[in-house]
Order: C-alpha cells, then sequence, then structure tokens
C-alpha cells in the first residue's frame, strides 16, 4: 500500500516553486500523489501569508479542508499546512485549529516528505527516485517553470513581514539552480519558459555579474524559449542590470520589467523605507522602454499607508498616466503586527483605504484603454496555452503567466480543414494579430501561415 498526498497552493509563483519542492520531497520518501483532495491520505496546504487578504484565503482554505475532511470516506486523512502563514501563526494553528495535524513552516520545503513519515510512522513500500517525482511533473499541462534563485530579505520595508517568517536574504548557487531545470526539462518536454522569482531578485549572488551569468546559462537550453525575470526592486542596481543585458543582446529574455515602486510620494517612501522617488521612477522605467522599445511594464501600489494623503493618491494618478504603465496591482495597506507601520500614527481607515483603491482601479481602466488601443493590428509572436471549444488561449512575451492578460482566439475549424493547414499545437509558438480588447485581454487573429519562432520577438 502506498500513501497518497495532494498539494494545494495559495499565493504567488513563488509558492509554486516550493510546493514542486514539497511534491519532490513527497514522491522522493515513497509517496503517491492523488488525482484529489477527497482521495488523498496527507492533503498539504501551502500556505500564503503576506497581507490580510491573503492570510483570509488561507483560514478559508483550511476551514473548507476540515468541513471536506468530515465528507470522505478516509477518515483518517491528515491535514498539513506548510509555509509563511504556518511559520508565521504556528502558536495561533495549534491553539485554535486543532484539526490541523501537523505544522511545518518555511525553510523545510524540501523535507516535508521526511517529517511526514517520520512523524506519522508512514512505512516505506518503495522509496523512489527523481526520475518518479519530474514523470508526474510532466504531466501538468503548464508551459512555464518558476524557478526560485533565493529565500528572504535585507530590505526591511516597513509594512512588510517577509523577513520576520522568511529570514535573511540567501542566494542558492548557479550550479543547483540549473540542475533543478535540467532535470524537469529531461522529461518534461511542456516546459517552454523560465520565470525566474525571488523577494529580492537584483540581489542575487555577490555582484551583478554573478546574476549575468546565471541569464546566460539559462539562455543556453535550447528547450527555453522565454526567460521572464520577476521582482526587480527599482533602484539604481536594476538600472545596471538591465544595461548589462541590453549590453550582452539576450535573445530569449522576454520584453517584461516587473518592478514594484509601492508608492511614488517621497514622504511616503521614506515611511516605508523605500528607496525612489516619483522622479526617478519615471526616469527608471523611461530609460527601460529606450533600451528595450518592445518593452511592457508590470508595477504594485500599496494604497493606504499610513499619513497617505488625497494628495498622494493624484500622484500616483499622474504617474501612471506619465508612465503609461500597462500591468498594476493595487494592495490596500494590510497592518502587520512586527512590522514597523503597525505602530505608526494616522492609520488610515480601512473604508478609506478600500475606496482609494477602488478609485485608482477606475482610474487605471481608463488609462489601460489608451495603452491597448496602440496595440490594434499589431501582431506578437504567442505562446499557445489552452484551447477549449471555440477558442484558442494565447499569451504574449509581454504577459507573465496566471497574472497577465491573454489573447483570445476565435478557433474556426473550418478554415484549418479547408486549406488543409493542421491545428495549432499546445505550447508552440504562433503570429497573432490583435484586433480588440475586452476588459483584461486582448482579442487576437492567428495567422494560418504563422511558423514556429525560435526565440520571442526582443
Amino acid at each position: 500500500m502506498e500513501f497518497s498526498f495532494f498539494i494545494t497552493t495559495l499565493g504567488c509563483l513563488k509558492n509554486e516553486a516550493d510546493s514542486r519542492q514539497i511534491h519532490k520531497s513527497m514522491i522522493l520518501n515513497g509517496f503517491k500523489q492523488a488525482k484529489s483532495i477527497k482521495e488523498s491520505d496527507f492533503h498539504i496546504i501551502n500556505t500564503c501569508g503576506f497581507i490580510e487578504e491573503a492570510k483570509k484565503e488561507t483560514i478559508e482554505v483550511i476551514f473548507d479542508s476540515i468541513s471536506l475532511k468530515k465528507d470522505i470516506t478516509n477518515k483518517n486523512q491528515k491535514l498539513i499546512v506548510v509555509g509563511c502563514f504556518a511559520q508565521r501563526y504556528k502558536e495561533e494553528i495549534q491553539k485554535e485549529i486543532a484539526e490541523v495535524d501537523l505544522i511545518i513552516g518555511t525553510g523545510e520545503y524540501h523535507r516535508v516528505g521526511d517529517i511526514i513519515k517520520k512523524n506519522f510512522e508512514v512505512p516505506v513500500f518503495s522509496k523512489k527516485t527523481s526520475t518518479n517525482f519530474y514523470y508526474d511533473i510532466s504531466k501538468q499541462k503548464k508551459f512555464y517553470l518558476p524557478i526560485k534563485i533565493s529565500e528572504g530579505c535585507n530590505r526591511n520595508c516597513s509594512f512588510c513581514a517577509i523577513p520576520s517568517f522568511k529570514g535573511k536574504f540567501g542566494y542558492r548557487e548557479k550550479a543547483e539552480i540549473l540542475q533543478e531545470i535540467q532535470e524537469v526539462l529531461k522529461i518534461n518536454s511542456n516546459i517552454k519558459e523560465i520565470c525566474i522569482v525571488s523577494q529580492d531578485t537584483n540581489s542575487y549572488g555577490k555582484n551583478i555579474e554573478e546574476f549575468i551569468s546565471l541569464l546566460e546559462d539559462i539562455e543556453l537550453l535550447p528547450e527555453i524559449h522565454w526567460i521572464r525575470i520577476l521582482y526587480l526592486y527599482p533602484d539604481l542596481k536594476t538600472k545596471k542590470i538591465l544595461e548589462k543585458i541590453h549590453k550582452k543582446k539576450f535573445k530569449k529574455i522576454v520584453p517584461y520589467l516587473e518592478s514594484p515602486v509601492q508608492h511614488v510620494s517621497e514622504s511616503i517612501l521614506k515611511k516605508m523605507n523605500r528607496f525612489g522617488s516619483y522622479t526617478f521612477f519615471v526616469d527608471l522605467f523611461t530609460y527601460a522602454r529606450e533600451l528595450f522599445p518592445n518593452l511592457e511594464i508590470r508595477t504594485s501600489f500599496l494604497v493606504g499607508f499610513p499619513g497617505e494623503t488625497i494628495r498622494d493618491v493624484e500622484l500616483i494618478q499622474k504617474f501612471i498616466e506619465e508612465c503609461q504603465i500597462e500591468h498594476i496591482t493595487f494592495f490596500p495597506y494590510s497592518r502587520e503586527e512586527g512590522t514597523a507601520s503597525y505602530h505608526y500614527l494616522n492609520q488610515v481607515k480601512k473604508k478609506e483605504i478600500y475606496y482609494r483603491v477602488n478609485q485608482l482601479q477606475n482610474f487605471y481602466e481608463e488609462q489601460l484603454k489608451q495603452i491597448t488601443s496602440k496595440h490594434i493590428h499589431k501582431t506578437f509572436n504567442c505562446l499557445l496555452e489552452n484551447i477549449t471549444s471555440g477558442q484558442m488561449v494565447f499569451r504574449r512575451p509581454q504577459s507573465a503567466p496566471e497574472i497577465d492578460d491573454n489573447v483570445l482566439v476565435e478557433l474556426k475549424y473550418k478554415d484549418f480543414y479547408e486549406k488543409k493547414i493542421p491545428l495549432p499545437k499546445l505550447g508552440n509558438f504562433y503570429d497573432v494579430t490583435i484586433t480588440g480588447f475586452a476588459t483584461y485581454d486582448y482579442i487576437g487573429e492567428l495567422s494560418l501561415n504563422s511558423k514556429l519562432h525560435t526565440y520571442a520577438k526582443i
């Protein structure tokens, strides 16, 4: 008898990378993957505890899992809570949610299988090799692979609790990162894109050259078509990294800059203990577009920080309009225990915070109409990620998986049949021309004579 597991992943791409380590650890310790939560002996929830909304979602999922456990046949199923929320609120979980059978914090993802086996005295019937793990991964219909290059953060932003449960910044050795990528690629031919994730990507290595060296080695992998760098802190070091990437003439790094400014008011940034100013951020983003003409930018704003005024909100609007930012997320400020800003005066009322978030979101959506209209009749070399009845879902190189826009194309079987053209294949790249826009996604048309491009158009 093999004991089975199911992993529920909450949060961002960084957590997805961590869940892959959990999965590998479980397989290597003789467990098998279940098809659903109901069929599993061990339900593992990889949690997120970054902000209030993430904590609420985590708690809801835990209680939903407890309710589900009562209805399934396997009354001996164990509920395991892992990751950020587990690390941060271990004592509270132990005290208030007795139905959780085991709590494992951050930094132990690669040992989860071993920890579970020892805690529950699970007999090992067939200890497996990494081949079994990567076979499971190969069955997933995703074409991107998030790779975590570091853990923790030394920035000490006054609103952020991450250092308290993730610890100090530490980066992985290049050889270890490359080995992980190559092991997955050996058996999973689906992977076309590497997403580099971290709490603080531009702090990787002893110097910028080490980070560039890592990118160069990933670029050499023939299976990889796109490399996407996520979370570059908006400072002078990121500017230098962009210059190096431009100088080296990388072919596979997509024209996409994710750099969370969090605010543009100098007084608020100072209280946040963050680098930058309105002028610096405008100059940084303008310079990035000069280096990479097809570049699109993703950033985020933390709205309602203590002491924020209406004028500060208007400054964000001015910045959005001036920089024409394509991808934005507005986070409502969350007063987090253990952070410096928790004790700040002039806390903005929650109702007012959400009013400001909605105000900015509405403003951004109006700006987005102008931004997206510039893409009408433009052709992008896109990755085909999904085919549903009558529709194909593509993604541009300027769009990150899971969080950014898709390009929706009507699937006209008749056109392919009459012209005797093979139907498009998932995981291949095709030229798609933008014809319209629907809320947050594009509408497009597929070039029937589209050729598979080796690399993304930079």
